[in-house]
């Protein structure tokens, strides 16, 4: 066994088989990507990557499995699936997901894109640890402890984004809510002890979601990279697929190497010059029948301003699994929100925090904003 010293849960003990898996190439890239994106641009401290995130859900995951009736290969299973959770991110995170699900319809929980060859299968293979139960773990199929309505990922998440960016608004009492968890056929339920320690997480959810993860900074800077790799795509000079493999570092150092918009792209975010807002209004003020791409060429057609220039911002839903979460009341199981009114409201809140937003460079604002205004009917 072996000790790190993490920042958030103190020191955190690695069994010998853990470090086989960590030694790989296809693990040790998790230490060049980003936690969240391009959060550095507005919070100086918002360096910390998947790497130490990914250990830090294997030790929230063992506690958890503490609590469970699992024998000593489900352990193992269920702590391989937590550190492997994010092996298929790609570069600066969530910036990249949306491109690979626009073009090949995966997502960071497809782990078997990287799990299946290299280094880290025939490590898994060694290990005699099957990658279907993986997949089934990290998707939450099979056990909650790694995806769940309130899960691993979750707890370790909001504390950490909150240690690094110097937001407050992600801590809350983790330990008291992991002691008051109980498992029912492998499925996690909070306890009623539980029960304010849960609110206090989906708080601490919503904070942090309108202040860091919805930054209007943050989700420019995520713009401008899309569409910079969505260039590059569409021109056929990179694979989507090979974003999987493809780290921070590497994937920028080609956006600079390309000519034209993507260098000049990859140069404005490294020189923090960033499009501005031309336009950014709550979701509910506003009719949205047509996908982004569509309404950026509209507006461009009629300001005259190359669409490349032209960021459209709608914001997904976010998709509240934790709300959903069971509680275990005088021994009925019920919902959060059914059993929580600040869970009800925090549902609305979350509902009308949503902006939609218009961005563009600064010399082409006046005109982008005029245009934007009349095509979403804002006054």
């Amino acid at each position: 066994m072996k000790l790190i010293q993490d920042p958030i849960h103190g020191l955190l003990k690695i069994d010998d088989w853990m470090i086989k898996i960590i030694d790989t190439q296809e693990f040790q890239r998790l230490r060049r990507i980003s936690q969240i994106g391009f959060a550095n641009l507005v919070f100086p401290g918002a360096n910390h990557t998947r790497f130490e995130h990914s250990l830090g859900v294997m030790e929230v995951a063992r506690k958890l499995v503490e609590r469970m009736d699992v024998d000593e290969c489900e352990r193992m299973e269920i702590l391989a699936s937590a550190l492997l959770h994010d092996i298929a991110h790609t570069p600066f995170s969530h910036c990249g997901e949306v491109i690979v699900k626009d073009y090949l319809g995966l997502n960071h929980e497809n782990v078997e894109v990287v799990l299946k060859r290299g280094e880290i299968k025939d490590v898994l293979s060694e290990l005699g640890i099957s990658l279907r139960k993986i997949k089934d773990l990290v998707s939450g199929k099979s056990c909650n402890v790694v995806k769940g309505d309130i899960d691993a990922d979750r707890i370790d998440y909001l504390i950490r984004d909150s240690h690094y960016t110097g937001v407050a608004h992600g801590l809350f009492d983790a330990q008291r809510l992991i002691n008051k968890t109980k498992f029912v056929d492998k499925k996690m339920m909070i306890e009623a002890g539980g029960l304010r320690s849960a609110e206090s997480l989906l708080i601490s959810r919503f904070l942090m979601h309108t202040t860091v993860y919805h930054h209007h900074v943050c989700r420019i800077a995520r713009k401008m990279f899309e569409k910079a790799v969505r260039f590059c795509i569409e021109e056929g000079n990179l694979n989507p697929r090979d974003l999987f493999h493809m780290d921070d570092w590497n994937l920028m150092t080609f956006l600079r190497s390309q000519e034209g918009y993507p260098k000049e792209i990859s140069e404005m975010l490294m020189k923090r010059r960033l499009f501005k807002r031309a336009l950014y209004v709550e979701m509910e003020r506003v009719n949205i029948e047509d996908e982004a791409d569509k309404i950026e060429r509209e507006i461009a057609e009629v300001s005259g301003v190359d669409e490349v220039w032209i960021a459209v911002d709608i914001p997904k839903q976010i998709e509240g699994e934790e709300f959903g979460a069971m509680v275990l009341l005088n021994d009925e199981v019920k919902r959060l929100d059914e059993v929580s009114s600040l869970v009800k409201a925090l549902k609305d809140a979350e509902r009308k925090s949503l902006k939609v937003g218009v961005y563009t460079p600064k010399e082409h604002v006046d005109k982008v904003r005029k245009v934007a205004m009349s095509y979403f009917k804002v006054s």
